[in-house]
């Protein structure tokens, strides 16, 4: 008696995802990758019961945001940040993974769709029926969005790169390490000519590899990004100044922490306030500043006091009968 041939099971190959899925699936692994901290196929084909194959077509989509970083020797897939965003209502982490995850969306969706993701971009960020997020706004994605996508290739895959700088009309060789938002602009940090170098991505073209490998990023480096508050950092240490905040603005700094590793030194009688901190240069003081004039008197460095007295008596000079 012959035994029964069983037809031969032929497994279908895996349908193109259409861009929607592909979102989707996006979204499960990033949650995933929260969760796991390290993916590879054979998580992801247990997780969502599918075979090797298949996973590995969804980490092959995974690995297209930018804050994902994919090790080709060990078949992993980790979540990093390649910008660094100033906002604080949400960590670097979580505010890069959110920017991250819209960027991504305009890219696969195109323009039909762009308007839509933006004003979605701007509903999270802005939360106008709970919160409102006063800041200023964004320069237009479409002035950066070139660049932007470029860069990130870039910086993921630790390579040197050179572009034209139309604000200066040179061209740079740079090595790039973060894309960084600030003030309602994008900008590329990088190093140049052994300094750490910020540049606008609106003014970034014709970027191309040059076939080097970058080097590690600096400790320093690494660490002044990530304490940045505005976009006037250096990669040296900063200066220590000490400021004296009259009794009708004091609360604000005993409520909570306004400047960049700020302590207060002391408290006096007559309500006043003392209060030191860390600043890179003139630019970056006057930022921190600015906003609390004319409440405060500069004590230490004497240079400080100097830079700001000139800029109040320019303004002053300015303005005074400016409409006589």
């Amino acid at each position: 008696m012959s035994e029964k041939v069983q037809p031969k099971r032929i497994r279908k190959k895996p349908a193109t995802m259409n861009k929607p899925a592909m979102m989707d699936w996006a979204l499960r692994l990033l949650r995933l990758l929260n969760e796991r901290k390290v993916l590879n196929s054979r998580i992801v084909a247990e997780e969502f019961d599918v075979n090797i194959r298949t996973a590995q077509r969804y980490l092959l989509y995974l690995s297209d945001l930018p804050c994902v970083v994919v090790d080709e020797e060990k078949h992993t897939y980790t979540l990093t940040s390649d910008y660094v965003i100033t906002d604080k209502i949400l960590n670097t982490s979580e505010m890069s993974l959110v920017c991250a995850l819209i960027d991504y969306a305009t890219h696969i969706f195109g323009k039909e769709h762009s308007k839509f993701l933006t004003g979605l971009k701007n509903r999270i960020f802005r939360m106008p029926d709970i919160y409102q997020i006063v800041k200023d706004e964004a320069i237009d994605m479409d002035k950066v969005a070139g660049a932007q996508l470029a860069l990130e290739r870039h910086i993921k895959a630790r390579e040197v790169i050179s572009f034209l700088y139309r604000r200066s009309g040179k061209r740079y060789t740079v090595e790039p390490y973060k894309i960084l938002y600030h003030g309602g602009f994008w900008y590329l940090v990088a190093m140049h000519d052994g300094i750490v170098k910020k540049f606008l991505l609106d003014f970034i073209e014709g970027i191309r590899a040059t076939g080097r490998a970058c080097g590690e990023i600096p400790e320093s480096v690494r660490q002044t990004l990530s304490d940045a508050q505005s976009i006037w950092f250096q990669d040296k240490a900063p200066d220590r100044v000490t400021v004296e905040f009259d009794a009708e603005v004091a609360h604000f700094f005993e409520r909570k922490s306004i400047f960049p590793r700020q302590e207060i030194v002391r408290k006096e009688k007559d309500g006043k306030i003392v209060v030191s901190f860390d600043v890179h240069n003139d630019m970056d003081f006057r930022e921190h500043i600015a906003r609390w004039m004319p409440y405060f008197q500069v004590l230490e460095p004497a240079r400080y006091r100097e830079y700001i007295t000139s800029i109040a008596e320019r303004v002053s000079k300015r303005n005074s009968g400016a409409n006589q």
